[in-house]
This record gives C-alpha cells, sequence and structure tokens, in this order.
C-alpha cells in the first residue's frame, strides 16, 4: 500500500525493518535497518530481470521486513522525469505483486537526489578497484537514502 506521509508510514511500521530500493536502470540496491531504526545493513544488489519481484519477496519474507522505502530521483528544477516515472510504475507493479503474494505492507517514497554520487565518494577508499567500485554502488546509495530518511523519521 502507498503511503504520502511519513507520520503514517512510522506508525504502520513501528518496531519493525524497514527496507530500501535504490533503482537503477540494470540493478537495484537494497539496504534495510533493523527493528528500532537505528543500524543500516547493506543487503545486496538485485538484477533487473523476470525474477526480480520474486527476490524482493523473498528478502521481505526472510528479514521480517514491515515498510519500503523507495529511492526516487526529484529534479528541483523540472520535477518528474522518466526514472521517477518508471520508478513509480515499477513500485505499482511491485505493490501488487506483494498482495497478490498475501503480504500488506506500507510503500513510501524518498528523495533520492544525489546519492548515487555521495555512495560514489563514499566507498572511493574501500575498493581498489573501480569496477567493483561501480557494481556495488547502488547498495551503499540504498544505505544512503535510508539512512537520510531515518534522520527524518526520528524527528517526527
Amino acid at each position: 500500500m502507498l503511503v504520502r506521509n511519513i507520520k503514517e508510514f512510522k506508525k504502520l511500521t513501528y518496531q519493525k525493518k524497514i527496507i530500501c530500493f535504490d533503482y537503477g536502470k540494470k540493478k537495484i540496491g537494497v539496504a534495510i535497518s533493523d527493528e528500532n531504526n537505528k543500524i543500516k545493513m547493506l543487503i545486496c544488489i538485485i538484477f533487473k530481470n523476470r525474477e526480480y519481484k520474486e527476490k524482493i519477496k523473498e528478502i521481505i519474507n526472510s528479514y521480517n521486513i514491515g515498510g519500503i522505502l523507495m529511492g526516487l530521483p526529484i529534479n528541483e528544477y523540472v520535477g518528474s522525469n522518466k526514472m521517477s516515472q518508471s520508478i513509480k510504475d515499477t513500485t505499482k507493479d511491485i505493490d501488487l505483486y506483494i498482495k497478490n503474494n498475501n503480504l500488506d505492507i506500507p510503500i513510501i517514497f524518498w528523495d533520492e537526489s544525489f546519492t548515487s554520487v555521495e555512495a560514489e565518494t563514499k566507498t572511493k577508499n574501500l575498493f581498489n578497484n573501480t569496477k567493483k567500485q561501480k557494481a556495488s554502488l547502488d547498495k551503499y546509495a540504498a544505505q544512503i537514502i535510508l539512512d537520510d530518511f531515518l534522520k527524518i523519521l526520528s524527528y517526527e
């Protein structure tokens, strides 16, 4: 179920883990929080293929997820763009898919602008190989999005 405000999302996800998805053109970065929304963990990268929704469902079930945070790029001058629309459409598909699998999990969008750049800076010294760094950027971006959201959530 798509949720439009933080207070409602917070009420629905109290003492539950939150999963964050950073959607790219080919990959989805995944990070989760603990039940207290204090610890953020990198989980994996999901490749966008025919089975990606099943993989999302498996992660939701295995980590006992209570809420979904979707990174959404927002251009401050133009507003929505092609990638934003693609993410919104994909989110509706995922919402329908998880409902059809007897899961009712609140989903909220969060601005992910510039998180890939921040992830690139953050990981620059972690990897001695730029190929490995680029391969893991999406999950680091997901962690940054989740961290940003949880900081705001803690003040609500």
